[in-house]
C-alpha cells in the first residue's frame, strides 16, 4: 500500500469509487460524478492523496474550502471515499491519518466532516482518527425524494495556533485561584487561555490585588465567576488550589482534561496587623508564582 498525491492520471479510477459511493444513496447528496476539471476546481490543492494498492487507486480524498473569508484560512472540510473492495481492512484510517499529518504541515487547524447519519462506518472512521461530532442537522438536505440528516464531525489540531483552555478552581474565587489566573496568564501567553472559578462566589479580595500589583501583574478587572458559567468549554487542565474546592467540587464534564491538584496557603484568613497580613499574602503569592511557573516548564 502507497500514499501518494491524486494527480489528473489518477482520475479514472477516482471517479469510478466516487461514482460506487454514490450509489450507496448514504455517502453524498451529489448524484452525478464530475468531470476532471470540476472536480479539480472544487478541490483544494492541499490533501489530495490516493492510496494506491497494486497499482490500483483503493481509496482517494481531498479537502474544500469552507469560506474565502482569511479568518477561515485554516479550515477545510475532508472528502473520503474508499473502494468497495478495500473497505474495513484499515486503508481508510491510514488514508485519513496522513491527510490530517498534511493538512497541518500545510497550517490547516480544523477539518470538518459532514455524512450522513445513517453512514455509520464513516463516522466510526473519523471519530477513530480524532474527530469529535459536534452536531447533527435534521432534514438538511434531499436526494431521490428521502430528506437525510447530516451529522458534522470535527478534528482540531493541537499543532497548529491551539490554545489549551486552563481552568484554576478554588471555593470562593477570590483570592488563591485569582492570583494563579493572574500568573498563569503571564506566563502562558499565547500559549494558554486562562478561566478561574469558584464552587462558589465570594468576590475579588482586595488583598490579592494589592500584591500581585506589586509584582507587577494587574488583575484588578477580574471577577469572581461561578464554575457553572463556563459549562461546555473543552478544558485541557483543570487546578484545584484549595482542598474544599477539590473535595466538593461539582463534576465537571471535561473527558479529555489533566486535573491536578495544590492546597495553597490561604492569606485571608490571616488576622492581626496590616504588616502580618501582607507577610500573609505574599507568601501565598510567592509560593503561587513558583508553582505556576512550574506548571508552565511541565506542561507546554
Amino acid at each position: 500500500m502507497e500514499i501518494i498525491p491524486l494527480h489528473k492520471n489518477h482520475y479514472l479510477q477516482v471517479s469510478k469509487i466516487y461514482e460506487d459511493g454514490m450509489a450507496t444513496g448514504i455517502a453524498t447528496f451529489e448524484t452525478e460524478v464530475p468531470s476532471w476539471e470540476a472536480w479539480n476546481e472544487r478541490f483544494l490543492p492541499v490533501g489530495r492523496l490516493v492510496v494506491l494498492h497494486n497499482n490500483q487507486v483503493a481509496a482517494w480524498c481531498a479537502f474544500s474550502a469552507i469560506s474565502k473569508r482569511p479568518v477561515y484560512k485554516g479550515v477545510v472540510e475532508n472528502t473520503i471515499y474508499v473502494g468497495e473492495k478495500f473497505r474495513n481492512i484499515g486503508i481508510g484510517k491510514a488514508l485519513l491519518l496522513k491527510q490530517i499529518e498534511e493538512a497541518e504541515a500545510y497550517g490547516i487547524w480544523t477539518i470538518q466532516a459532514r455524512t450522513f447519519a445513517q453512514n455509520q462506518a464513516s463516522i466510526r472512521l473519523h471519530e477513530s482518527c480524532g474527530f469529535r461530532m459536534v452536531g447533527r442537522k435534521v432534514k438538511i438536505g434531499e436526494r431521490d425524494g428521502i430528506w437525510h440528516d447530516n451529522v458534522e464531525l470535527e478534528y482540531r489540531s493541537k499543532k497548529i495556533h491551539y490554545m489549551k483552555n486552563v481552568l484554576v478552581l478554588c471555593t470562593g474565587n477570590s483570592c488563591r485561584s485569582q492570583m494563579a489566573h493572574g500568573y498563569l496568564k503571564e506566563f502562558g501567553k499565547g500559549k494558554i487561555q486562562v478561566f478561574s472559578a469558584g464552587i462558589e462566589t465570594h468576590g475579588l479580595n482586595p488583598g490579592a490585588v494589592s500584591i500581585m500589583k506589586e509584582d507587577g501583574i494587574d488583575i484588578s478587572n477580574h471577577t469572581s465567576n461561578h464554575v457553572d458559567e463556563y459549562n461546555g468549554i473543552d478544558w485541557d487542565f483543570i487546578i484545584t488550589v484549595c482542598d474544599h474546592a477539590n473535595e466538593n467540587c461539582p463534576f465537571i464534564p471535561a473527558p479529555n482534561a489533566t486535573r491536578l491538584h495544590h492546597n495553597f496557603f490561604d492569606p485571608s484568613k490571616v488576622t492581626g496587623s496590616e504588616e502580618e497580613k501582607h507577610s500573609a499574602f505574599e507568601k501565598a503569592r510567592n509560593e503561587i508564582k513558583e508553582y505556576c511557573r512550574n506548571f508552565i516548564d511541565t506542561n507546554l
